[in-house]
C-alpha cells in the first residue's frame, strides 16, 4: 500500500514536468533532439580530445593522433553493431534509448576527470565508450521511427533525422574549435559543457513515446561476424532489401572518403591550411543536410528508390568535375556542396526501405548488420585513400575522379538490381512530362491480383510509360525457342523473353506465378515484331485471352493534348 502511494506520488511529481511526460506527443521531435545533441557531444568530444592530445604529446605526432582517434571511434560500430540490433529487438527501444544517454552522462563525468589530468589512455578509454554508446543508440534510434510515425511519413522522418545529424556534425565541429579557442585550450571546462548537452539529451530522451518490446528469442552471440552474415542472408527474403542495405554502406564509404581526402586535396590543389581543409568538408555536410530534407520532403507517400539511382549518376558527374577543375576553389566548394545535396537524396530512401521492410521482429538486427558494413566502408575508405596515395601515388585530386569511377560502376549495379522501381520512377519523372501523359487509374489492376495486360503493336515508348503508371508491371516479350533476349534487356528484372513455341499452359502457369508475387504481366506484342515470332503470335494472344485470368488491351491513344491509356477487356 505504501508502495503503491509512493509510485503514485512519483508519477504526480513527474507529470508536472510536461517536457518529460508528453504522453507521445511530438515523439519524432524528442528523438530528434536526443539524437541531435548526441551527435554534437560526439563531434565536440572527439575533435576537443584530439586538441587535448595534440596539445600534451606535441605536434609532430598529430598525425598519430588523428589516426588513432579515428580508427578507435569506428572500432566499437564494428563490434556492437549487430548485438545492438538484437537488444533493440528484445527490448523496448524507448527504454534503450534512455538508458544510452544515462551512459553518456557518466561518460562525460569521467571525461572531466581524464581532461584535467591530461590522461592520454582515459581520453582514449573514453572515446571507445561514446563510440560504443552510438553505436548501441543506433538501431534503437532507426528502428523506433516506424513505431513512432505513420508509414507515409517514414521517408519524411528519416529526410529530417538525417538532415539534422549533418547538421549536428556541422555545429560540433565548429565548436570543438571554436571551444577550444575562447576557452583558451581550457580542456576541462569544455568536458564540462559536454556534460551538460549529455544531461540535455537525457532528459529529452524521456519525451519520446514508449514503445512495446518486440520480445525477439534471440541471443547475443559474441560470433558476430557470423551473426551479420546469417542476418544479411535472411534479407534476401525481402526483395530489394539487400541491396538498400549495400547502397545505404557505400553512402557512408564516399562520405568517410570525401572527409578523409578534402584536407590534402585543400593543400595539394588550393594551396590551402589543413584548417581551412576542414572547412571544406563542412560544405558537404551542409549539403548532405539539405539533400536529406529534400529527399524527406519528396518521398511522402512512396519511397522512391530510384532517386537514389539518379543521385549516384549525379555524384559521379560532381567527382569527375572535382577531379578535373581541382584548382578553382569557388568552383570546386560548389561540387562538394552538390556531392553533398545529392549524397543526402541518395541515402534517405534506402535508410526509409530498411526500416519499413525488415521484419518487425528482426528490425534491430538488420538496422544493426547495416550499421555494420556501413562502418566498414568507413575502414575501407581510410585503406583506399593510403592505397591510392602511398601505393599508387595519386594526386587528391585524382583519387577523387578514381571515386567517382566507382560510384558510376556501384550506381549501375544498383540500376540494375533495382530495375522494377528505377525504370519507372525515369519512366514518370521523364517520360510523363515529356508525351503530356495522362496516367490511368490503375488501382483496380494492381489490386486485382488476377490481371494479365496485352499491349499489341505497341512501340517501346508505350511500354515504359506503361511501366511509370504501373509500377509492378513486368513485360513478357516473345521470342523463338532457345533464343533469349537481347543482352541489354536481360540485364533488367521487370523484362521476361516468352518463346512463342513453347507450352501455351507453362505459359499461363508462369503469369500466374508472377501474378502471386504482386506483378502485373504484360504481354508485349512490338509494332514491328519478326517475322517468325509474329505468325506465332496470334495462336499466344488467343490463348492468353482464353484464360481464366482477366485479360486487358491497352490502347494508346495520342492528340495534341498529349498521350493516354485505355484498358478494354478482351
Amino acid at each position: 500500500m505504501f508502495r503503491q502511494k509512493k509510485e503514485s506520488g512519483l508519477k504526480k511529481a513527474m507529470n508536472k514536468i510536461p517536457f518529460v511526460f508528453n504522453n507521445g506527443k511530438n515523439s519524432l521531435g524528442y528523438l530528434n533532439a536526443t539524437q541531435f545533441l548526441g551527435v554534437i557531444n560526439d563531434n565536440v568530444f572527439k575533435f576537443v580530445m584530439a586538441f587535448l592530445l595534440i596539445d600534451a604529446l606535441g605536434v609532430n605526432r598529430a598525425s598519430e593522433i588523428l589516426s588513432a582517434t579515428g580508427a578507435i571511434y569506428v572500432i566499437p560500430f564494428l563490434l556492437f553493431s549487430s548485438s545492438a540490433g538484437i537488444l533493440a529487438d528484445r527490448f523496448s527501444k524507448q527504454k534503450l534509448l534512455v538508458v544510452m544517454k544515462s551512459a553518456e552522462i557518466l561518460v562525460m563525468i569521467l571525461a572531466i576527470f581524464a581532461f584535467a589530468t591530461k590522461s592520454v589512455w582515459g581520453c582514449y578509454t573514453l572515446l571507445f565508450c561514446l563510440s560504443t554508446h552510438s553505436a548501441m543508440f543506433g538501431p534503437s534510434k532507426y528502428g523506433i521511427i516506424p513505431e513512432l510515425v505513420p508509414t507515409d511519413k517514414v521517408s519524411r522522418a528519416n529526410g529530417l533525422i538525417t538532415s539534422f545529424t549533418y547538421l549536428a556534425i556541422i555545429i560540433g565541429t565548429f565548436l570543438a574549435s571554436f571551444l577550444t579557442e575562447v576557452t583558451e585550450r581550457h580542456f576541462t571546462l569544455i568536458a564540462g559543457f559536454c556534460l551538460l548537452v549529455a544531461i540535455s539529451g537525457f532528459v529529452a530522451a524521456f519525451g519520446i513515446k514508449k514503445t512495446p518490446a518486440q520480445d525477439s528469442k534471440k541471443k547475443m552471440n559474441f560470433l558476430f561476424v557470423r551473426e551479420i552474415f546469417h542476418t544479411l542472408v535472411d534479407c534476401r527474403k525481402q526483395r530489394h532489401l539487400l541491396p538498400s542495405i549495400f547502397g545505404s554502406a557505400y553512402f557512408l564509404f564516399i562520405g568517410a572518403f570525401t572527409q578523409l581526402n578534402i584536407i590534402p586535396f585543400a593543400i595539394q590543389s588550393l594551396h590551402l591550411n589543413e584548417v581551412a581543409g576542414g572547412y571544406l568538408f563542412l560544405s558537404t555536410a551542409l549539403g548532405i543536410a539539405l539533400g536529406s530534407f529534400l529527399a524527406g520532403k519528396a518521398s511522402r507517400k512512396r519511397i522512391e528508390l530510384g532517386i537514389s539511382c539518379v543521385a549516384g549518376i549525379g555524384i559521379t558527374i560532381f567527382f569527375f568535375l572535382l577531379s578535373i577543375f581541382s584548382t578553382n576553389l569557388i568552383f570546386d566548394i560548389i561540387c562538394l556542396v552538390s556531392i553533398g545535396i545529392l549524397g543526402g537524396i541518395f541515402i534517405v530512401p534506402f535508410d526509409t526501405f530498411i526500416q519499413l521492410y525488415s521484419e518487425n521482429e528482426k528490425r534491430g538486427q538488420t538496422i544493426g548488420a547495416a550499421n555494420f558494413l556501413s562502418f566498414a566502408g568507413v575502414l575501407v575508405a581510410s585503406i583506399a585513400l593510403f592505397v591510392f596515395n602511398q601505393i599508387f601515388d595519386l594526386s587528391s585530386a585524382s583519387s577523387f575522379g578514381v571515386i567517382g569511377f566507382i560510384t558510376l560502376c556501384v550506381t549501375v549495379v544498383l540500376t540494375v538490381r533495382l530495375s522494377d522501381l528505377s525504370i519507372p520512377f525515369f519512366s514518370r519523372k521523364v517520360l510523363h512530362p515529356l508525351y503530356r501523359f495522362k496516367r490511368p487509374a490503375i488501382e483496380s489492376i494492381e489490386n486485382n491480383g488476377n490481371t494479365i495486360l496485352v499491349l499489341e503493336k505497341g512501340r517501346w515508348s508505350d511500354a515504359l510509360l506503361l511501366i511509370g503508371a504501373i509500377p509492378s508491371l513486368h513485360l513478357f516479350i516473345p521470342i523463338k525457342e532457345g533464343q533469349k533476349l537481347p543482352w541489354p534487356l536481360r540485364i533488367f528484372y521487370s523484362f521476361h523473353g516468352v518463346p512463342v513455341e513453347a507450352n501455351f499452359n507453362q505459359l499461363l502457369e508462369a503469369a500466374k506465378t508472377y501474378l502471386k508475387q504482386g506483378v502485373v504481366p504484360c504481354l508485349f506484342l512490338e509494332d514491328h515484331c519478326p517475322k517468325e515470332i509474329c505468325q506465332n503470335v496470334n495462336p499466344l494472344l488467343d490463348f492468353f485471352k482464353r484464360s481464366s485470368a482477366k485479360i486487358l488491351i491497352a490502347e494508346f491513344h495520342k492528340n495534341s493534348h498529349g498521350t493516354a491509356v485505355h484498358f478494354k477487356k478482351s
